[in-house]
This record gives C-alpha cells, sequence and structure tokens, in this order.
C-alpha cells in the first residue's frame, strides 16, 4: 500500500507553496521522445510497456499489451472497493537495504532518512508505530510526515539533533513510487476488470502515488475545498464521456473522447523514489525526467493530442496604467517568463500582434474601435478543442477583464491571465509552454479581491452543468456537446466587491459613480450634472442633478468627499474641463466608458428597464415571494400615471422632467453597468434611494446642510492629510470614536455636510448633551453591546442578494464549499446582529427618563424612528436553533414553521407507522413476539425471524441475509413501504435543502425594518461619538450658542474666547505647548473681517484652519475646546491656502490660486466664511500686492462676509488701518538680537490687535541653516529694501483717497481672472490668447506706478 501521509489542521502535506494545477488546453504535440502509455480507449489495463519489471502479485495471465482498452461493464460501488492493478512507470532498481525489525523502541527518537534523487539525509523524528502496517510516522523537521517501513530505509538514528531545513525533491518508498505533479494528486484508479476511466482528482498539496503492485481503492479527498468528490470537475469529463462511449459502441469515438477530455494533461512531474522490490532501475527511454506530458487518461506520446497552442500575453491591464487591454504584446513577459513563452506566443498568436481586431474586425486605429473585444481568425477557432474554445468565447468578448474559469473546485487562470494571476496573487506557473496557473474554490473570495482593489476586472464563469447532467443532456436531448456549460456569474471590480477581508476591516464605502453631462439651452456658461452613486456593498443609491459652473466646482465638491472608486461615463461626451476634474480630485479610479444611448442609456430608456424592474418585483411581491406592504410602500403610493411601483425618489425625478432627464441617465448607465455584474435587479429591488444633497447647487440659502468644498476639505484636512492621505491627524480621526462600521460611515457623512438650519444644529446638540453626565455609563454599555456587532449594512445587502439567488448565488451554479453553509450563518449572524441592535437600543431607552431630546425620543421608542421588529425576531427565534444550525449547517425547522417540511415529515411518520404496524402483523402471524427489525449495512427494516421458523415463511418473503440461528427477510409489503419511506424521505430532504431560502424570503419581507435599525443604530453610535469627542481635547470644551437670524439685515457672528485646536494635541505637540486665542469676527458694530499679519511661522495659517475646524465642529453639533463660543450659521466654508498646482490638468501655482479665488468671488454670500492665507504670493510684488487688495476690499465691501485674510504684504495693512470693517491683528513675536545683524525671533502663538511691521523672514532662514554670511547679506539686503519702501510709502497713502484708482485696479483684476479661467478650458497652450494677458500686466503695472 502507498505510504499514507497524515495532514493536521487542514494543512497541505507538501511544504513548498501551494501551486495550481489543471492543464486544461492542450491539444498537445507528440512529445519526440515516446513513453509508456496508458490509454483511455477500448482495452483492457495492461502495463503499459514490457521494459517494466512485472509485478510479482499481478495476475500471470495479464499479459502487456500496447493498447489496453476499458470493459463495457460499469462497476457496482462495492466492486470499486477492490483492489486494482496500476501503471507502472519505470524507475531505477536500488541496492536492497538491509531488512531490520523495528518496533515501539524507535518511537520519540531522532531519525535521518536518506533520499535517492536528492542524494541527501533529511531528519525528523519517530511518533508512532502502526503495528497493523508494521510502519513508522516520521515527521520532518519542516512538518512534512511519512509512514516508512524502516528496516526497508536507508536509516540513521541520531542522538543530538541539529535542526535543518532543506528544500527536498520528492522520494519514493519501498513499495511506491511517486510524481511530484506541482501540488496536484492523481490518482489512477482501475474501476473494474477492464478500465472504465482513469479518474484524476486535481489537489493542491498532494502528490501522485502510482504504485507498482497494486492500488486500493483511494477515495478522493480535497482538503483545500473541503472534501468530498470532485465529481463535476473537466477532469472527470473522461470519466463520464466513457460511459457514453462504452453505450455507444462506435469504434470512430475514441477521437471524440480526446476532445470530450478537452486536451486536459497533467503537468511533467519529478520521478523520485526507489523501486519496488529494492531494485535500481534504469528510467527507459521516454521516461525520462519531464520529457513527456501525461494526459489525464493517462496517455502520453502519440495518443495526446495534436495542434497543441498557449497564450502568454497579459492583455489586462490595470486600470492604473490605462483601464483597458493593451495591444503592446511584449510588456506583460518579462524576465523568465518572456523566454518561457515569448516565443510560442508570437507563433501561435499571430492575431493579438499588429493583426490584431475587434469582434467586428475594425483595427486599433480605427474609429468606434473596442478594445474590449477580440476578432479569432477562423483558422485558429477549427484548431480548437470543446473546451479550448469556450474559453476562447469568453476571453474574446472580455479582453478587458481576468478570467476566473471554474473547473470542478478550482478557478483556473489561462494565457494572458496567468501572467497575471502570477504576478499579483503569488500563484505559480504549471509546468508546460502555456501559461497556466489556479486556485481552490475556497481562496475565491480573497483573490477576486485581491485583483478588483488592484484595478482589474474580474470575470467569474461559473459551471452551470455537472458532468451527469451533460451526460443526461446528450442522451435525452441529442446534445452534442462535449463540455459542461458555464456561464458568466459576475463581474468584480473596485466598486462592485460586496464581500472580502480587505472589505471587512475598511469601514469606508468604495462608490460607484455614474456621471452625464448637459447644458442649459440659455446659460451656455454653465453645465447640468447628472450623477448617480452607488455603494454596492450596503445597496446605498443617491441620484442628484444640479447646475455647476464652469469650473465644476459642484463636481469637485462631490468627488473629493465620496472619492468614488469607479467612475462610469458615456464615451467621448464629458467635456475637457470635466475630464480634468474627474482626474484631479479622485484617487486613481477604475474608469468604464460605455457607448452612449446603447450602453448609458438616456432618461426614457432608463425609465422603461426601471418599471419592468419594478413591475416583475411587485408580482413577485403579490406572489407572496415578498411582503407587498413592505416593499418600498410601493402599494401606499399607487399612482395612476403608472409611477406607483417606483420608490418616492425615482417618482420625483420623473416628474421634475429635464431637471431630473440627467440624473434619471446617470441610473441607466449605472444600472446597464451592473446588470453585466448581475447586481441590478437585487440593488433595485432593496435599494436605499437618497437625493444628492448639492442637488440644487446654486440655492445654497435654502440648503439645509453647509457646503464644503473639495479645497476647504484637503487645505482643512477634514479625511485625509496633506503627509499621507490618511486619516491620521484629520477631523474625522478627531471625532471618530465610533464602534460600528456603518456609524463610522455615517460620522464621515456628517462631517462632510454640517448642518445650515440654526434649529437642526440646536436638535442635536441637545442629543449629544443627554448623552453625558448621569447617562454616560448608559451610552457606554450601549457601545459596548455594539462593539460585538459586524457591519450590519454590509450584511444585510448580503442576506438580501442571497434571495434573489443571481450570479455566483444562482442555484444551477455548481459550488463545491458548503456555499449553502456560509449562507446560513451569515443570515444568523444577521439575526443576531438585529436582535443585539434591538436590545442595545431597548437598554438605552431609559435614559428618556432624563432627557428632553427629541432626536433621542424620536430613535429610542418603538414605533418610531426604532423599528418594532421584537415579534419578527421572536418569530425566527421559536422557527429553528440559531446556535445548532450555525454548527451543522443545516437548518431543522420546528414543527408549525414551515408547513411543506411539516408535510413532507408528517408522511414520513406515517410510513414508519405503517411499518412498525406491519411488524406487529408479522409477529401475530408467526406466532413469534421475538421478530423485529435489523438493519444491515445499507438495508433497514429486514424482518429477523428464528431459524425454527423458517418453515412457516410464506414464499413471496425474499431472503436478503442470515446469521446464525437467524434468517433475514424482506415481505412485499415492506419492499413497498421502504419505496413509499425512500421517497418520503427524499421530499424531506428536498424540503429542508430549502428552508433556507424561504426563511430568508420571509426575513427579506422586512427589509425596511432592518435598515431603519441600522440607520438607527449609527445615529445613536456617532451621537456618542461626538459626546465622548470632547474629552479628547485639551482645555474647556463648551456648547456652542447657535444664533439664528430672523432679521436679513442682522450682521452674522464668530465669537469666541480661549480658543483651541480640535486637531492638535499635546501628544503631537508636547503639553501646552498650543496657545489659545480669543477672536471675534462680526456681529453687530464689529468688523466682519481679520487681516492678520506676522512672522513667518507665527502661526497665521493655523489660526485660519483652527476658526475653520471651530465652525465645522460647531454645525455638526459637536462641542467646541473653548471657554465661550457664539456663531451665526455658516452656509459655505472657502479656503484658499498652500502653494500647489495641477499640472496635469495645465494649471500652474499662480494659476490654480486665481481659480479658488474666482469661485470664492462669485460663490460667497454674506453667511460665508472665508479664509485666504497669503493671496497673490505667486506673482510680482506689485501684480501680487494689487490682486490681495481688490479681492479683499470685494469681501469686505460687497459680499459682506466672514473672514480671515493674513499677508505679508504689510501696505494692506496701512490701507486698511482705518477701515471699521477690517481689524487688523498680528501673531505676536518677542524679537532678540542674534549673531550679527541678525534677528533672532521668539513666536508667542498669541492674536494681538494692531499690524506687524515685518514678516522676519529671514529669521526663518537662520532656523533652516542657512550659512551665517548669506544671513547677514540677506538682512542687509532687507534694510536696504525697507529703507526704499519707508519713502514711497507716504506718497502711496495720499493715492488711497483717489476711488478711482482703486476702483479702476478692482476693474483689471477681475478682467485678470476671467483671463485666467478661460486660460484653464483650453485644451493646448496654443489656443490661449496671450496678447490679452500681456495688456493686462502692463496697465496693472502702470496704475502701480502712478500711485
Amino acid at each position: 500500500m502507498a505510504p499514507s501521509r497524515r495532514q493536521s489542521s487542514g494543512r497541505s502535506p507538501l511544504v513548498n507553496p501551494q501551486r495550481q494545477i489543471t492543464s486544461f488546453f492542450s491539444k498537445a504535440s507528440p512529445s519526440p521522445s515516446p513513453s509508456p502509455t496508458l490509454s483511455n480507449s477500448k482495452r483492457s489495463p495492461k502495463i503499459a510497456s514490457s521494459s517494466f519489471p512485472k509485478n510479482p502479485n499481478s495476475n500471470p495471465d495479464s499479459t502487456p499489451s500496447p493498447c489496453p482498452c476499458p470493459s463495457p461493464t460499469t462497476p457496482s460501488p462495492l466492486q470499486s472497493k477492490l483492489k486494482k492493478p496500476l501503471l507502472v512507470i519505470g524507475s531505477s532498481p536500488l541496492t536492497p537495504p538491509v531488512n531490520k525489525s523495528y518496533g515501539e523502541d524507535a518511537v520519540g527518537r531522532r531519525i535521518k532518512v536518506f533520499w535517492p534523487l536528492d542524494k541527501s539525509w533529511y531528519e525528523g523524528s519517530v511518533k508512532f508505530f502502526d503495528r497493523d502496517a508494521n510502519k513508522h510516522l516520521v515527521q520532518y523537521d519542516d512538518a512534512e510526515e511519512e509512514l516508512l517501513d524502516l528496516g526497508k530505509e536507508k536509516i540513521e538514528w541520531v542522538e543530538e539533533s541539529v535542526k535543518k531545513k532543506f528544500k527536498r525533491l520528492r522520494r519514493g518508498s519501498s513499495n511506491s513510487r511517486e510524481a511530484m505533479v506541482l501540488n496536484e494528486e492523481v490518482e489512477i484508479v482501475k474501476e473494474d476488470e477492464g478500465v472504465k476511466g482513469y479518474k484524476r482528482s486535481r489537489q493542491r498539496g498532494t502528490k501522485v502515488v502510482v504504485e507498482d503492485k497494486e492500488v486500493e481503492n483511494v477515495e478522493e479527498t480535497d482538503d483545500i475545498s473541503g472534501g468530498g468528490d470532485d465529481d463535476s470537475s473537466d477532469e472527470d469529463w473522461g470519466k463520464n464521456m466513457e460511459e457514453e462511449v462504452i453505450e455507444d459502441g462506435g469504434e470512430d469515438m475514441h477521437l471524440e473522447e480526446d476532445e470530450e477530455n478537452e486536451g486536459l494533461t497533467k503537468p511533467k512531474g519529478k520521478l523520485r523514489g526507489n523501486g519496488s522490490g529494492s531494485r535500481k532501475r534504469k528510467v527507459s527511454e521516454g521516461e525520462k525526467l519531464g520529457s513527456t506530458k501525461k494526459s489525464k487518461n493517462g496517455g502520453g506520446g502519440q495518443d495526446t493530442c495534436k495542434g497543441g497552442f498557449k497564450i502568454s500575453l497579459t492583455e489586462t491591464l490595470s486600470n492604473a496604467e490605462s483601464g483597458k487591454a493593451s495591444n503592446d504584446l511584449g510588456n506583460a513577459l518579462m524576465g523568465d517568463a518572456a523566454e518561457r513563452f515569448g516565443m510560442r506566443e508570437t507563433e501561435k498568436l499571430f492575431f493579438l500582434g499588429e493583426e490584431r481586431r475587434d469582434a467586428k474586425r475594425r483595427r486599433p486605429g480605427d474609429a468606434n474601435y473596442d478594445p474590449r473585444t477580440l476578432y479569432l481568425p477562423p483558422d485558429f477557432l477549427r484548431s480548437l478543442s470543446g473546451g479550448q474554445r469556450q474559453w476562447w468565447e469568453f476571453k474574446s468578448k472580455h479582453m478587458d477583464k481576468v478570467l476566473f474559469f471554474k473547473m470542478g473546485k478550482f478557478y483556473e487562470l489561462f494565457e494572458m491571465d496567468a501572467h497575471v494571476g502570477v504576478k499579483e496573487l503569488d500563484l505559480q506557473y504549471m509546468k508546460g509552454e502555456q501559461p497556466h496557473c489556479g486556485f481552490p474554490e475556497k481562496n475565491f473570495s480573497m483573490n477576486v479581491e485581491k485583483l478588483a482593489r488592484k484595478g482589474y476586472r474580474v470575470l467569474v464563469v461559473e459551471q452551470t452543468e455537472t458532468p451527469e447532467q451533460l451526460e443526461l443532456r446528450r442522451k435525452e436531448k441529442g446534445s452534442k456537446d462535449k463540455v459542461v456549460k458555464r456561464e458568466v456569474c459576475a463581474v468584480v471590480t473596485k466598486g462592485t466587491l460586496t464581500e472580502g477581508e480587505m472589505l471587512s476591516s475598511n469601514p469606508d464605502a468604495s462608490y460607484l459613480m455614474a456621471v452625464v453631462e448637459g447644458t442649459l439651452a440659455n446659460q451656455n456658461a454653465e453645465r447640468v450634472f447628472g450623477v448617480c452613486v452607488v455603494d454596492v456593498a450596503t445597496s446605498r443609491v443617491v441620484l442628484g442633478q444640479f447646475v455647476d459652473d464652469k469650473e465644476c466646482s459642484a463636481l469637485c465638491c462631490l468627488l473629493s468627499e465620496l472619492r468614488p472608486v469607479e467612475i462610469i461615463k458615456p464615451a467621448k461626451q464629458l467635456s475637457t474641463e470635466t475630464e480634468r476634474v474627474l482626474m484631479r480630485h479622485t484617487r486613481n479610479p477604475l474608469v468604464n466608458e460605455l457607448d452612449p444611448l446603447l450602453e448609458f442609456w438616456d432618461a426614457e430608456k432608463t425609465l422603461h428597464e426601471v418599471k419592468n424592474i419594478y413591475s416583475r418585483i411587485v408580482q413577485q411581491s403579490v406572489s407572496g415571494s415578498l411582503n407587498e406592504v413592505n416593499f418600498h410602500g410601493i402599494h401606499s403610493h399607487m399612482e395612476e400615471n403608472g409611477l406607483g411601483c417606483l420608490p418616492d425618489v425615482l417618482s420625483d425625478l420623473v416628474r421634475s422632467g429635464e431637471n431630473g432627464s440627467c440624473a434619471l441617465s446617470a441610473l441607466g448607465g449605472t444600472l446597464f453597468y451592473l446588470k453585466q455584474a448581475f447586481l441590478d435587479e437585487t440593488l433595485l429591488r432593496f435599494a436605499k434611494f437618497e437625493l444628492l444633497p448639492c442637488s440644487g447647487f446654486g440655492n445654497i440659502v435654502s440648503n439645509q446642510y453647509m457646503v464644503l468644498d473639495a479645497a476647504a476639505l484637503e487645505n482643512l484636512e477634514i479625511f485625509e492629510n496633506g503627509r499621507n492621505g490618511d486619516s491620521s491627524g484629520t477631523l474625522y480621526s478627531q471625532l471618530n470614536h465610533c464602534v460600528t462600521a456603518f456609524g463610522k460611515r455615517l460620522l464621515k457623512s456628517w462631517l462632510a455636510r454640517p448642518l445650515f438650519c440654526p434649529e437642526l444644529i440646536r436638535e442635536r446638540q441637545d442629543a449629544v448633551a443627554g448623552l453625558r453626565g448621569i447617562n454616560l455609563a448608559c451610552a457606554i454599555e450601549f457601545r459596548k453591546a455594539l462593539s460585538r456587532l459586524p457591519d450590519m449594512e454590509r450584511l444585510l445587502a448580503r442576506v438580501f442578494a442571497i434571495s434573489e439567488a443571481q450570479g455566483r448565488n444562482a442555484n444551477k451554479v455548481v459550488l463545491y464549499e458548503d456555499a449553502a453553509k456560509k449562507q446560513l450563518q451569515e443570515f444568523i449572524s444577521a439575526l443576531r446582529g438585529c436582535e443585539l441592535m434591538a436590545q442595545a437600543c431597548s437598554s438605552l431607552g431609559v435614559i428618556l427618563e432624563n432627557v428632553e431630546s427629541r432626536v433621542l425620543h424620536h430613535l429610542l421608542t418603538p414605533g418610531n424612528g426604532l423599528p418594532d421588529i421584537h415579534s419578527v425576531i421572536n418569530h425566527f427565534k421559536d422557527a429553528f436553533d440559531w446556535v445548532e444550525a450555525n454548527n451543522s449547517g443545516r437548518v431543522i425547522p420546528h414543527g408549525g414553521v414551515d408547513t411543506e417540511y411539516d408535510s413532507a415529515c408528517k408522511r414520513v411518520k406515517e410510513v414508519e407507522s405503517s411499518l412498525t404496524k406491519h411488524l406487529k402483523e408479522q409477529r401475530k402471524l408467526l406466532g413469534d413476539a421475538s421478530i423485529t427489525y435489523v438493519t444491515v449495512g445499507k438495508e433497514a427494516y429486514l424482518l429477523e425471524v428464528p431459524e425454527s421458523l423458517r418453515g412457516s415463511i410464506p414464499p413471496d418473503y425474499e431472503l436478503r441475509s442470515s446469521r446464525k440461528g437467524f434468517f433475514r427477510y424482506w415481505t412485499p409489503n415492506i419492499k413497498k413501504l421502504l419505496g413509499e419511506l425512500l421517497q418520503a424521505e427524499s421530499e424531506k430532504e428536498s424540503m429542508l435543502k430549502s428552508i433556507l431560502q424561504r426563511l430568508i424570503g420571509r426575513f427579506c419581507e422586512h427589509h425596511n425594518k432592518w435598515r431603519q435599525l441600522a440607520s438607527a443604530t449609527a445615529e445613536l453610535d456617532v451621537l456618542i461619538s461626538l459626546a465622548i469627542a470632547s474629552d479628547f481635547y485639551e482645555g474647556p470644551t463648551c456648547r456652542p450658542t447657535i444664533i439664528g437670524s430672523s432679521n436679513p439685515d442682522e450682521v452674522p457672528c464668530f465669537s469666541t474666547k480661549n480658543l483651541g485646536h480640535p486637531v492638535l494635541r499635546s501628544d503631537s505637540l508636547g503639553k501646552g505647548t498650543f496657545v489659545p486665542n480669543d477672536i471675534t469676527i462680526g456681529g453687530p458694530g464689529r468688523p466682519s473681517f481679520i487681516l492678520l499679519t506676522g512672522p513667518n511661522m507665527g502661526g497665521k495659517s493655523t489660526l485660519l484652519r483652527q476658526v475653520c475646524l471651530a465652525v465645522i465642529l460647531a454645525q455638526v453639533g459637536a462641542d467646541v475646546p473653548a471657554e465661550n463660543f457664539e456663531l451665526s450659521p455658516v452656509d459655505q466654508i472657502f479656503v484658499r491656502m498652500g502653494a500647489k498646482d495641477h499640472i496635469m490638468a495645465g494649471q500652474s501655482t499662480f494659476l490654480t490660486e486665481l481659480s479658488e479665488t474666482a469661485l470664492m468671488l462669485s460663490s460667497a454670500t454674506c453667511n460665508s466664511l472665508v479664509a485666504l492665507d497669503e493671496l497673490g504670493r505667486g506673482t510680482s510684488t506689485a501684480d501680487g500686492q494689487a490682486i490681495a487688495e481688490s479681492v479683499l476690499q470685494h469681501f469686505v465691501h460687497k459680499v459682506q462676509c466672514r473672514g480671515l485674510f493674513s499677508t505679508h504684504y504689510h501696505r494692506l495693512a496701512v490701507n486698511y488701518q482705518k477701515d471699521p470693517k477690517v481689524s487688523l491683528c498680528h501673531m505676536a513675536c518677542r524679537v532678540g538680537n542674534g549673531v550679527g545683524d541678525v534677528e533672532e525671533v521668539t513666536f508667542l502663538y498669541r492674536l494681538t490687535p494692531g499690524a506687524c511691521p515685518k514678516s522676519y523672514g529671514v529669521n526663518v532662514a537662520r532656523l533652516a541653516g542657512l550659512p551665517d554670511s548669506v544671513l547677514q547679506k540677506a538682512a542687509a539686503k532687507s534694510r536696504e529694501f525697507e529703507d526704499t519702501y519707508g519713502k514711497d510709502k507716504k506718497k502711496f497713502e495720499n493715492n488711497l483717497s483717489n476711488r478711482s484708482w482703486v476702483d479702476e485696479m478692482v476693474e483689471l483684476v477681475q478682467k485678470f481672472v476671467d483671463v485666467a479661467e478661460n486660460m484653464g478650458c483650453h485644451e493646448s497652450p496654443e489656443n490661449v490668447d496671450l496678447s490679452s494677458l500681456t495688456e493686462l500686466r502692463h496697465r496693472v503695472q502702470i496704475l502701480v506706478q502712478k500711485s
């Protein structure tokens, strides 16, 4: 018997990395060196070559035959258990070791075992002794185990172990030779005395065992895939096809058989081991290592298929590089891969090079060329086997995707996709000329997520038919198909991931965003955008349509907030500026271009498709598959115009006509894309629709949210810091103390859109305050309970998707992992999570006695914001045992839960009762009460009768078996009842399998309640997070006083005392280093703008950010780090800070600065807050100062908003010294004498009234480490410039009285800004009118000189 290898904890017994197998394609040409072949044709299995030594135990009548054929007999399961002769692969005889007997005394000792092929010794320990087999289990130092007969091995005992790990070749035992086949197990099993088929069980992490003498029937196992026979893998096609060959009996079927096997080949493996009988055998020619490839049926040499071909191109590239299939033949193959596959590539696959065409035979340079498809030459197609053709049919339609091609229990990657698998998934190439790798089914989720995260599109092709079903189809329908059916069941990308380890660990939403652009007929300068934003993992759909400016400000804001990972757009329909915005404000998304109208539907087509889908859903609802009352409230909104089947949000968009057409078109593009991924109907059925808050972006005053544009989100570091782009050091990280993933996502949306309505802000403040003080203990307990929750929003979405049975969840998909058990566990997890949320909210409800918050009363009162789900939860608790079901993977419903299952159980009991009654009748008939039923093997209800009554047995009783003193019979009635029992139990089992789907269907009837429960829990989680966030501030904290403005003429205010920084803390700066400040901006009789000066590094930029962040905190509803804080709500924060450019968008640093300033000038209102940091520094002093003063004047006197303006143009301070609307302040410092004439400045970081006379830039140069000689020269030049400035200062002040000069300067600056905007819209520098820009600059210089 072959040496057994034990496996522990599911670990593969091989030490080397997991490699992938199953050579799918090979119409391989004959090997130049013929090897012994065991064909699967109609010949009996014999030793393949007379050069092999005969097995002394083999049948002497078995003569070598070059053409063994199978017997037409079909063996029974019992017959298949017999021992069978094996194919012998020649090896070299070895010198027989000295036989010596070892027993229990060897257990526990260290040992060295010699491996002949490695010519090396390997150390290990003897673990135990198997008395029956007379063998010892040796565990090597690398944890591999092997059963050995130590008396027949070359060994040495080791007294003092020195552990060394070697990478070993495989070795053989005394009774076997084993072929290493890259982590594959190939078992060659004779099914009967004639060979019915050779079954190939592809196993990663195991090895081939080909015994010299005989092999006991070895049942296939698959430790990686969860065990069980892989009877639907392509490797078993040979077996199923052979059965048909036997029945047809046609001579020509031998050729078909090869095609049915699809040219599947065994990879070449290393022969290893010492031969049977301890004789060293010479490897015969044709059996040299790696010289041949053995086919699935054992064939090699002439029996393998001809015309082999292979592919080695990596057509599917990451979107980071191009997002499309590439035509570059060489960019995929590097190093060893290029050397190994490159030659074959150019010879076999010429149509992928210069001759490449798409499916419509268009070349890459032609109009409308589609790189997603590929034209396959007819000659090439004719050369393919059925399996090869099937793969190429899928691939040629999806050249932009990586195919996960299902074969049995494994997903295989062939040709260009194999290179991606090796590079990105660390898989290993299979042996042979063609690129090929793969992985087991259980690793699907991990690997598909890895590729999707890296920007690949993954096409999942699943088996939808087993070989048995294929055979039945061929027999019943006369089908000529030779391969099992396969279908595309999923397309997985960054934006369509719904599960995976990384997704579970990252609470951030991965948004899929469709964008369509239109124009207004009467406003050519503005754009209209329709957007559809989808979080597939939670079924959240956000729709909106809004008017935007030329710079796409609203779109920029949306992109910066959401950071979509995938973009869908109509091909060649977006403007150049929109394309630039999509590139600039995203983080390397996957971009999908769809054909307008055909794929990216317009509003009319979208509405038609959506109505059809919802009509089907309603019909299913009426038929009972869903609770019609709970489905989106459909029947509570039925209308005469045919919109009653649509959710409210979609109905509103339809009614709005043109004002919603772009949004509906964006939804259409999204639905078409998701339809390819089998997610469209599931999404619409359970979607949570929302209207985009920035819809109607231009009408900010009526909006209930503050607007934070892209510049504000980035400059204030709300979600991403400027160092590495993560969340550390951001306002979000400061406030994020949520314990649930869905709470974290809600906090992000609150931060992106702080409240603007004073009443809503105060209500949220009341809720936050109600969770502190005496109620804090209850809030902490609530958090502890929630910390055990999974991501309920995503989990619920997955459970809802299970009920749809689409894609990989479809019933027709053949899966070998226990998919039903995984679904059941997720279902039970969802039930437990909902129960836990309900209990936690109920426990927190005790605080309502102590609070008056309307928000908390709404969230914690059952029937209001908190759905009453106790009766529903109790229904499912009574339905089945959750613990037992979770452990066993089966739902055994309690009585009364499922009528169909109860009926099946009742039928089983009736038959069993009839059998019991029949037993009593037999006892009475035969007159012996000792007669009873027994079960022997698989035969149940055998009537066991004493031998003494044998003469009384009626003749129609069938004798089945006997034992000493007893005979066992089946009566005719028993046989009839057994048939009924078998049918009844089959129906019961069928009902049991479908019970999970029915239970999930009932669960989904209440999907609105589950979603509402999760939303309420998330909101409570965020409110508690805001409540405890103040504990992490430094210094005093307070609840902001929100001042509502009932009078439109009332001046908005901002006033705070001892305002600290919301983010900076002692752990980053050192305790006590941050200096709080008193700040007042606006209010009755107070200046609305602060003109801030001070030394470099004095803290001006920090103060600007500090004020903006405090305003956001206040309007989110949180406390602020201050002793006192009063605020009139801000409708939008504008921030111009830092020096940056957008070179890829054709914008210089200065143009970027002016573009952001232009947006402020055009969009700011009296309720806005403006923070400008050193505007104008990107150009000459004269131009920069002129622009800065003009912009400041516009905000102060025309917009009259609140703001802070930091500058190093000290002349501005002089000019606004007497302006009552501007407060001159500076960041205080202490100046002392340093080395030479260089001043040393001590920063005090205190906001102080008045202007600072200097910026002390030379001091910063000193801190930066510039040489003293350079510093002294710089100090002297600085004094020289200041003297010149002093002489001209008085003359300049006199010119301020000339208002015409100021008006002219404002006019010039506005024209300058307009020219800069126009420059940003041109595609190339040649189209820019530089003359107008030069003229404006010249006029500005003349005007400055006049001053």
